[in-house]
């Protein structure tokens, strides 16, 4: 694989800029390719967001990014999440979780893995960061602003998946689940909160199945567990929003421009249960498309000051196969 050349960046790209927004969709451990393209922006301090709305894995890596610890998400999918404690199903038939985020977030607060949340909150003084979460009430979406006692506990809850971590997490005297089933793709909260220009980093080709690929590996779990109608009602729920959320990407406002970030064929790693060799190539491979993207000056668009115009634009990139990079 080919990796292009660091780029210099314009001051402008360290500071905030009014009216722009990054939003990171979710994708379990295909996060890691999210995770290069923001790692290469960090190398450059390439950050002018104001608003950055992250769901599931999508959180953690901008929790990651504002908190400038570069490699910090790569480690822990690289490491926790292939770690024989966080997945595994035989826990299901016991009463534990499938997936045990308890264990992960523990190990997020040791310092050999640790958020600096601290730091977090002081660069977010003058940005907007959230994360999505579901309530399991009424399905609705929540977009939680962390603070220094719920960081962690806003992470866990927005990557909770259904029926795979239980009930999900407590807040507030409510139980929230993954983000992801109500808010996969949360542009239009963006545009709502103010921005005008939004970059949206997604983790499956454009033009893909519908739904994100956890729920059609959750469903084929369920059905083995008898545990269909409520699957099949976050199923509906969850297609109806992505396609209202499909819909406002293709059809936005006149007053807002939006570019995609797509990795141009499938990536190499799965939701989980990748290898280290299919994670370091798509993380390599994001790593490559966030300095192509600087170098080619395609994201220049966010400094303009000239109005823009109902535009929707696609980045495709096309990364080599895994038997080439290897």
């Amino acid at each position: 694989m080919s990796i292009v050349a660091t780029p210099s960046v314009d001051p402008r790209y360290s500071s905030v800029i009014k009216g722009t927004a990054l939003v990171a969709e979710g994708g379990g451990q295909r996060g890691i390719f999210t995770a290069g393209v923001l790692d290469s922006w960090l190398d450059v301090n390439f950050n002018p967001f104001e608003i950055l709305i992250g769901t599931s894995a999508g959180a953690q890596n901008l929790s990651s990014y504002v908190t400038k610890q570069a490699g910090f998400a790569h480690k822990s999918i690289m490491e926790l999440s292939q770690d024989k404690h966080f997945f595994n199903l035989k826990r299901s038939f016991i009463g534990g979780h499938t997936v045990d985020l308890d264990w992960f977030f523990n190990q997020v607060k040791q310092s050999k893995y640790q958020l600096n949340v601290k730091a977090g909150i002081n660069a977010i003084q003058d940005r907007d960061l959230l994360f999505t979460t579901t309530n399991v009430t009424d399905y609705k979406a929540h977009f939680f602003r962390p603070n220094n006692d719920n960081w962690l506990t806003l992470l866990k809850a927005s990557s909770a998946l259904p029926f795979l971590y239980k009930k999900g997490v407590n807040i507030a005297g409510d139980y929230h689940v993954d983000g992801g089933l109500s808010a996969p793709l949360p542009v239009e909260e963006a545009y709502n909160r103010g921005a005008k220009k939004i970059v949206v980093i997604r983790t499956i080709p454009e033009g893909s199945q519908a739904m994100t690929p956890w729920l059609h590996r959750l469903r084929s779990w369920l059905r083995s567990r008898k545990q269909c109608v409520k699957a099949v009602n976050y199923y509906v729920h969850h297609e109806n929003v992505y396609r209202r959320s499909l819909r406002f990407i293709e059809n936005p406002p006149e007053d807002v421009e939006i570019i995609q970030i797509f990795p141009k064929v499938n990536l190499a790693s799965k939701l989980i249960g990748s290898s280290d060799l299919e994670l370091e190539h798509d993380y390599l491979a994001g790593k490559d498309v966030g300095r192509q993207l600087l170098s080619m000056g395609q994201l220049d668009f966010l400094a303009h000051q000239m109005p823009c115009t109902n535009v929707v634009s696609s980045t495709h990139w096309q990364t080599k196969s895994l038997q080439q990079a290897s």
